[in-house]
């Protein structure tokens, strides 16, 4: 598909002759994440009634799709070609889904506003509803995760893996006390209030596509 859009810059032809017949969401946008050109399977599953095309994500996409979707813009943006997940989050329905998405950059492909290239196939559609203020939930706690310092999403994995506090001292080349601190000050900025709370989390994160911290 990358190869097809490409040589549609070249030729001036229709974005959207490019894209029209995949059997999955697929969206170009911009570097400030305006929809340029979407296939009616994107329009369908993400937009609802009113097309995305001249909208930002934001202004439309569930609110359980936007912390990832703006990570993985980010990585695109600052230099990688390729990304590709699996996460979830719901549609425009509310309908809670297992998604794979693969991302690519389209910086330098000829076009002056083309920035990422975005393809996503429903994996699951979760037959059993999950309740919305817990699912909405687990996007924040990840974005809570994400903005985490890093020796304290280290200190966070590693508590989640049953490691002692004289372990992970040895391992990060600090003194118990700083992992203490550094544990404490995860917890607080995650808003749990245990370490068991904080395993519960971090197997929610991995299990729903957001992380794979080895659990």
């Amino acid at each position: 598909m990358f190869e097809g859009l490409v040589e549609a810059f070249r030729k001036n032809c229709s974005l959207h002759g490019a894209i029209a017949h995949a059997v999955d969401s697929v969206y170009i946008k911009t570097v400030d994440n305006q929809i340029l050109v979407t296939n009616t399977v994107y329009e369908q599953t993400f937009s609802g009634p009113v097309s995305s095309v001249g909208r930002f994500g934001e202004d439309f996409l569930n609110e359980t799709i936007m912390p990832i979707s703006s990570r993985s813009d980010a990585l695109l943006l600052s230099g990688c070609s390729t990304v590709e997940f699996e996460h979830a989050g719901r549609d425009s329905q509310g309908r809670a889904m297992l998604l794979r998405t693969i991302k690519r950059s389209l910086l330098g492909s000829g076009h002056p506003r083309a920035a990422i290239l975005g393809v996503t196939r429903i994996i699951e559609v979760k037959e059993r509803p999950i309740n919305e203020p817990q699912f909405v939930d687990l996007a924040v706690m990840w974005d809570r995760y994400s903005k985490l310092e890093e020796r304290e999403q280290q200190v966070a994995v590693m508590v989640s893996k049953g490691e002692s506090v004289k372990h992970m001292a040895k391992v990060l080349g600090v003194s118990d006390k700083t992992v203490e601190n550094r544990r404490n000050a995860a917890l607080k900025k995650l808003d749990v209030d245990s370490q068991a709370a904080l395993i519960r989390l971090m197997v929610r994160l991995q299990d729903n596509g957001y992380c794979d911290v080895g659990l």
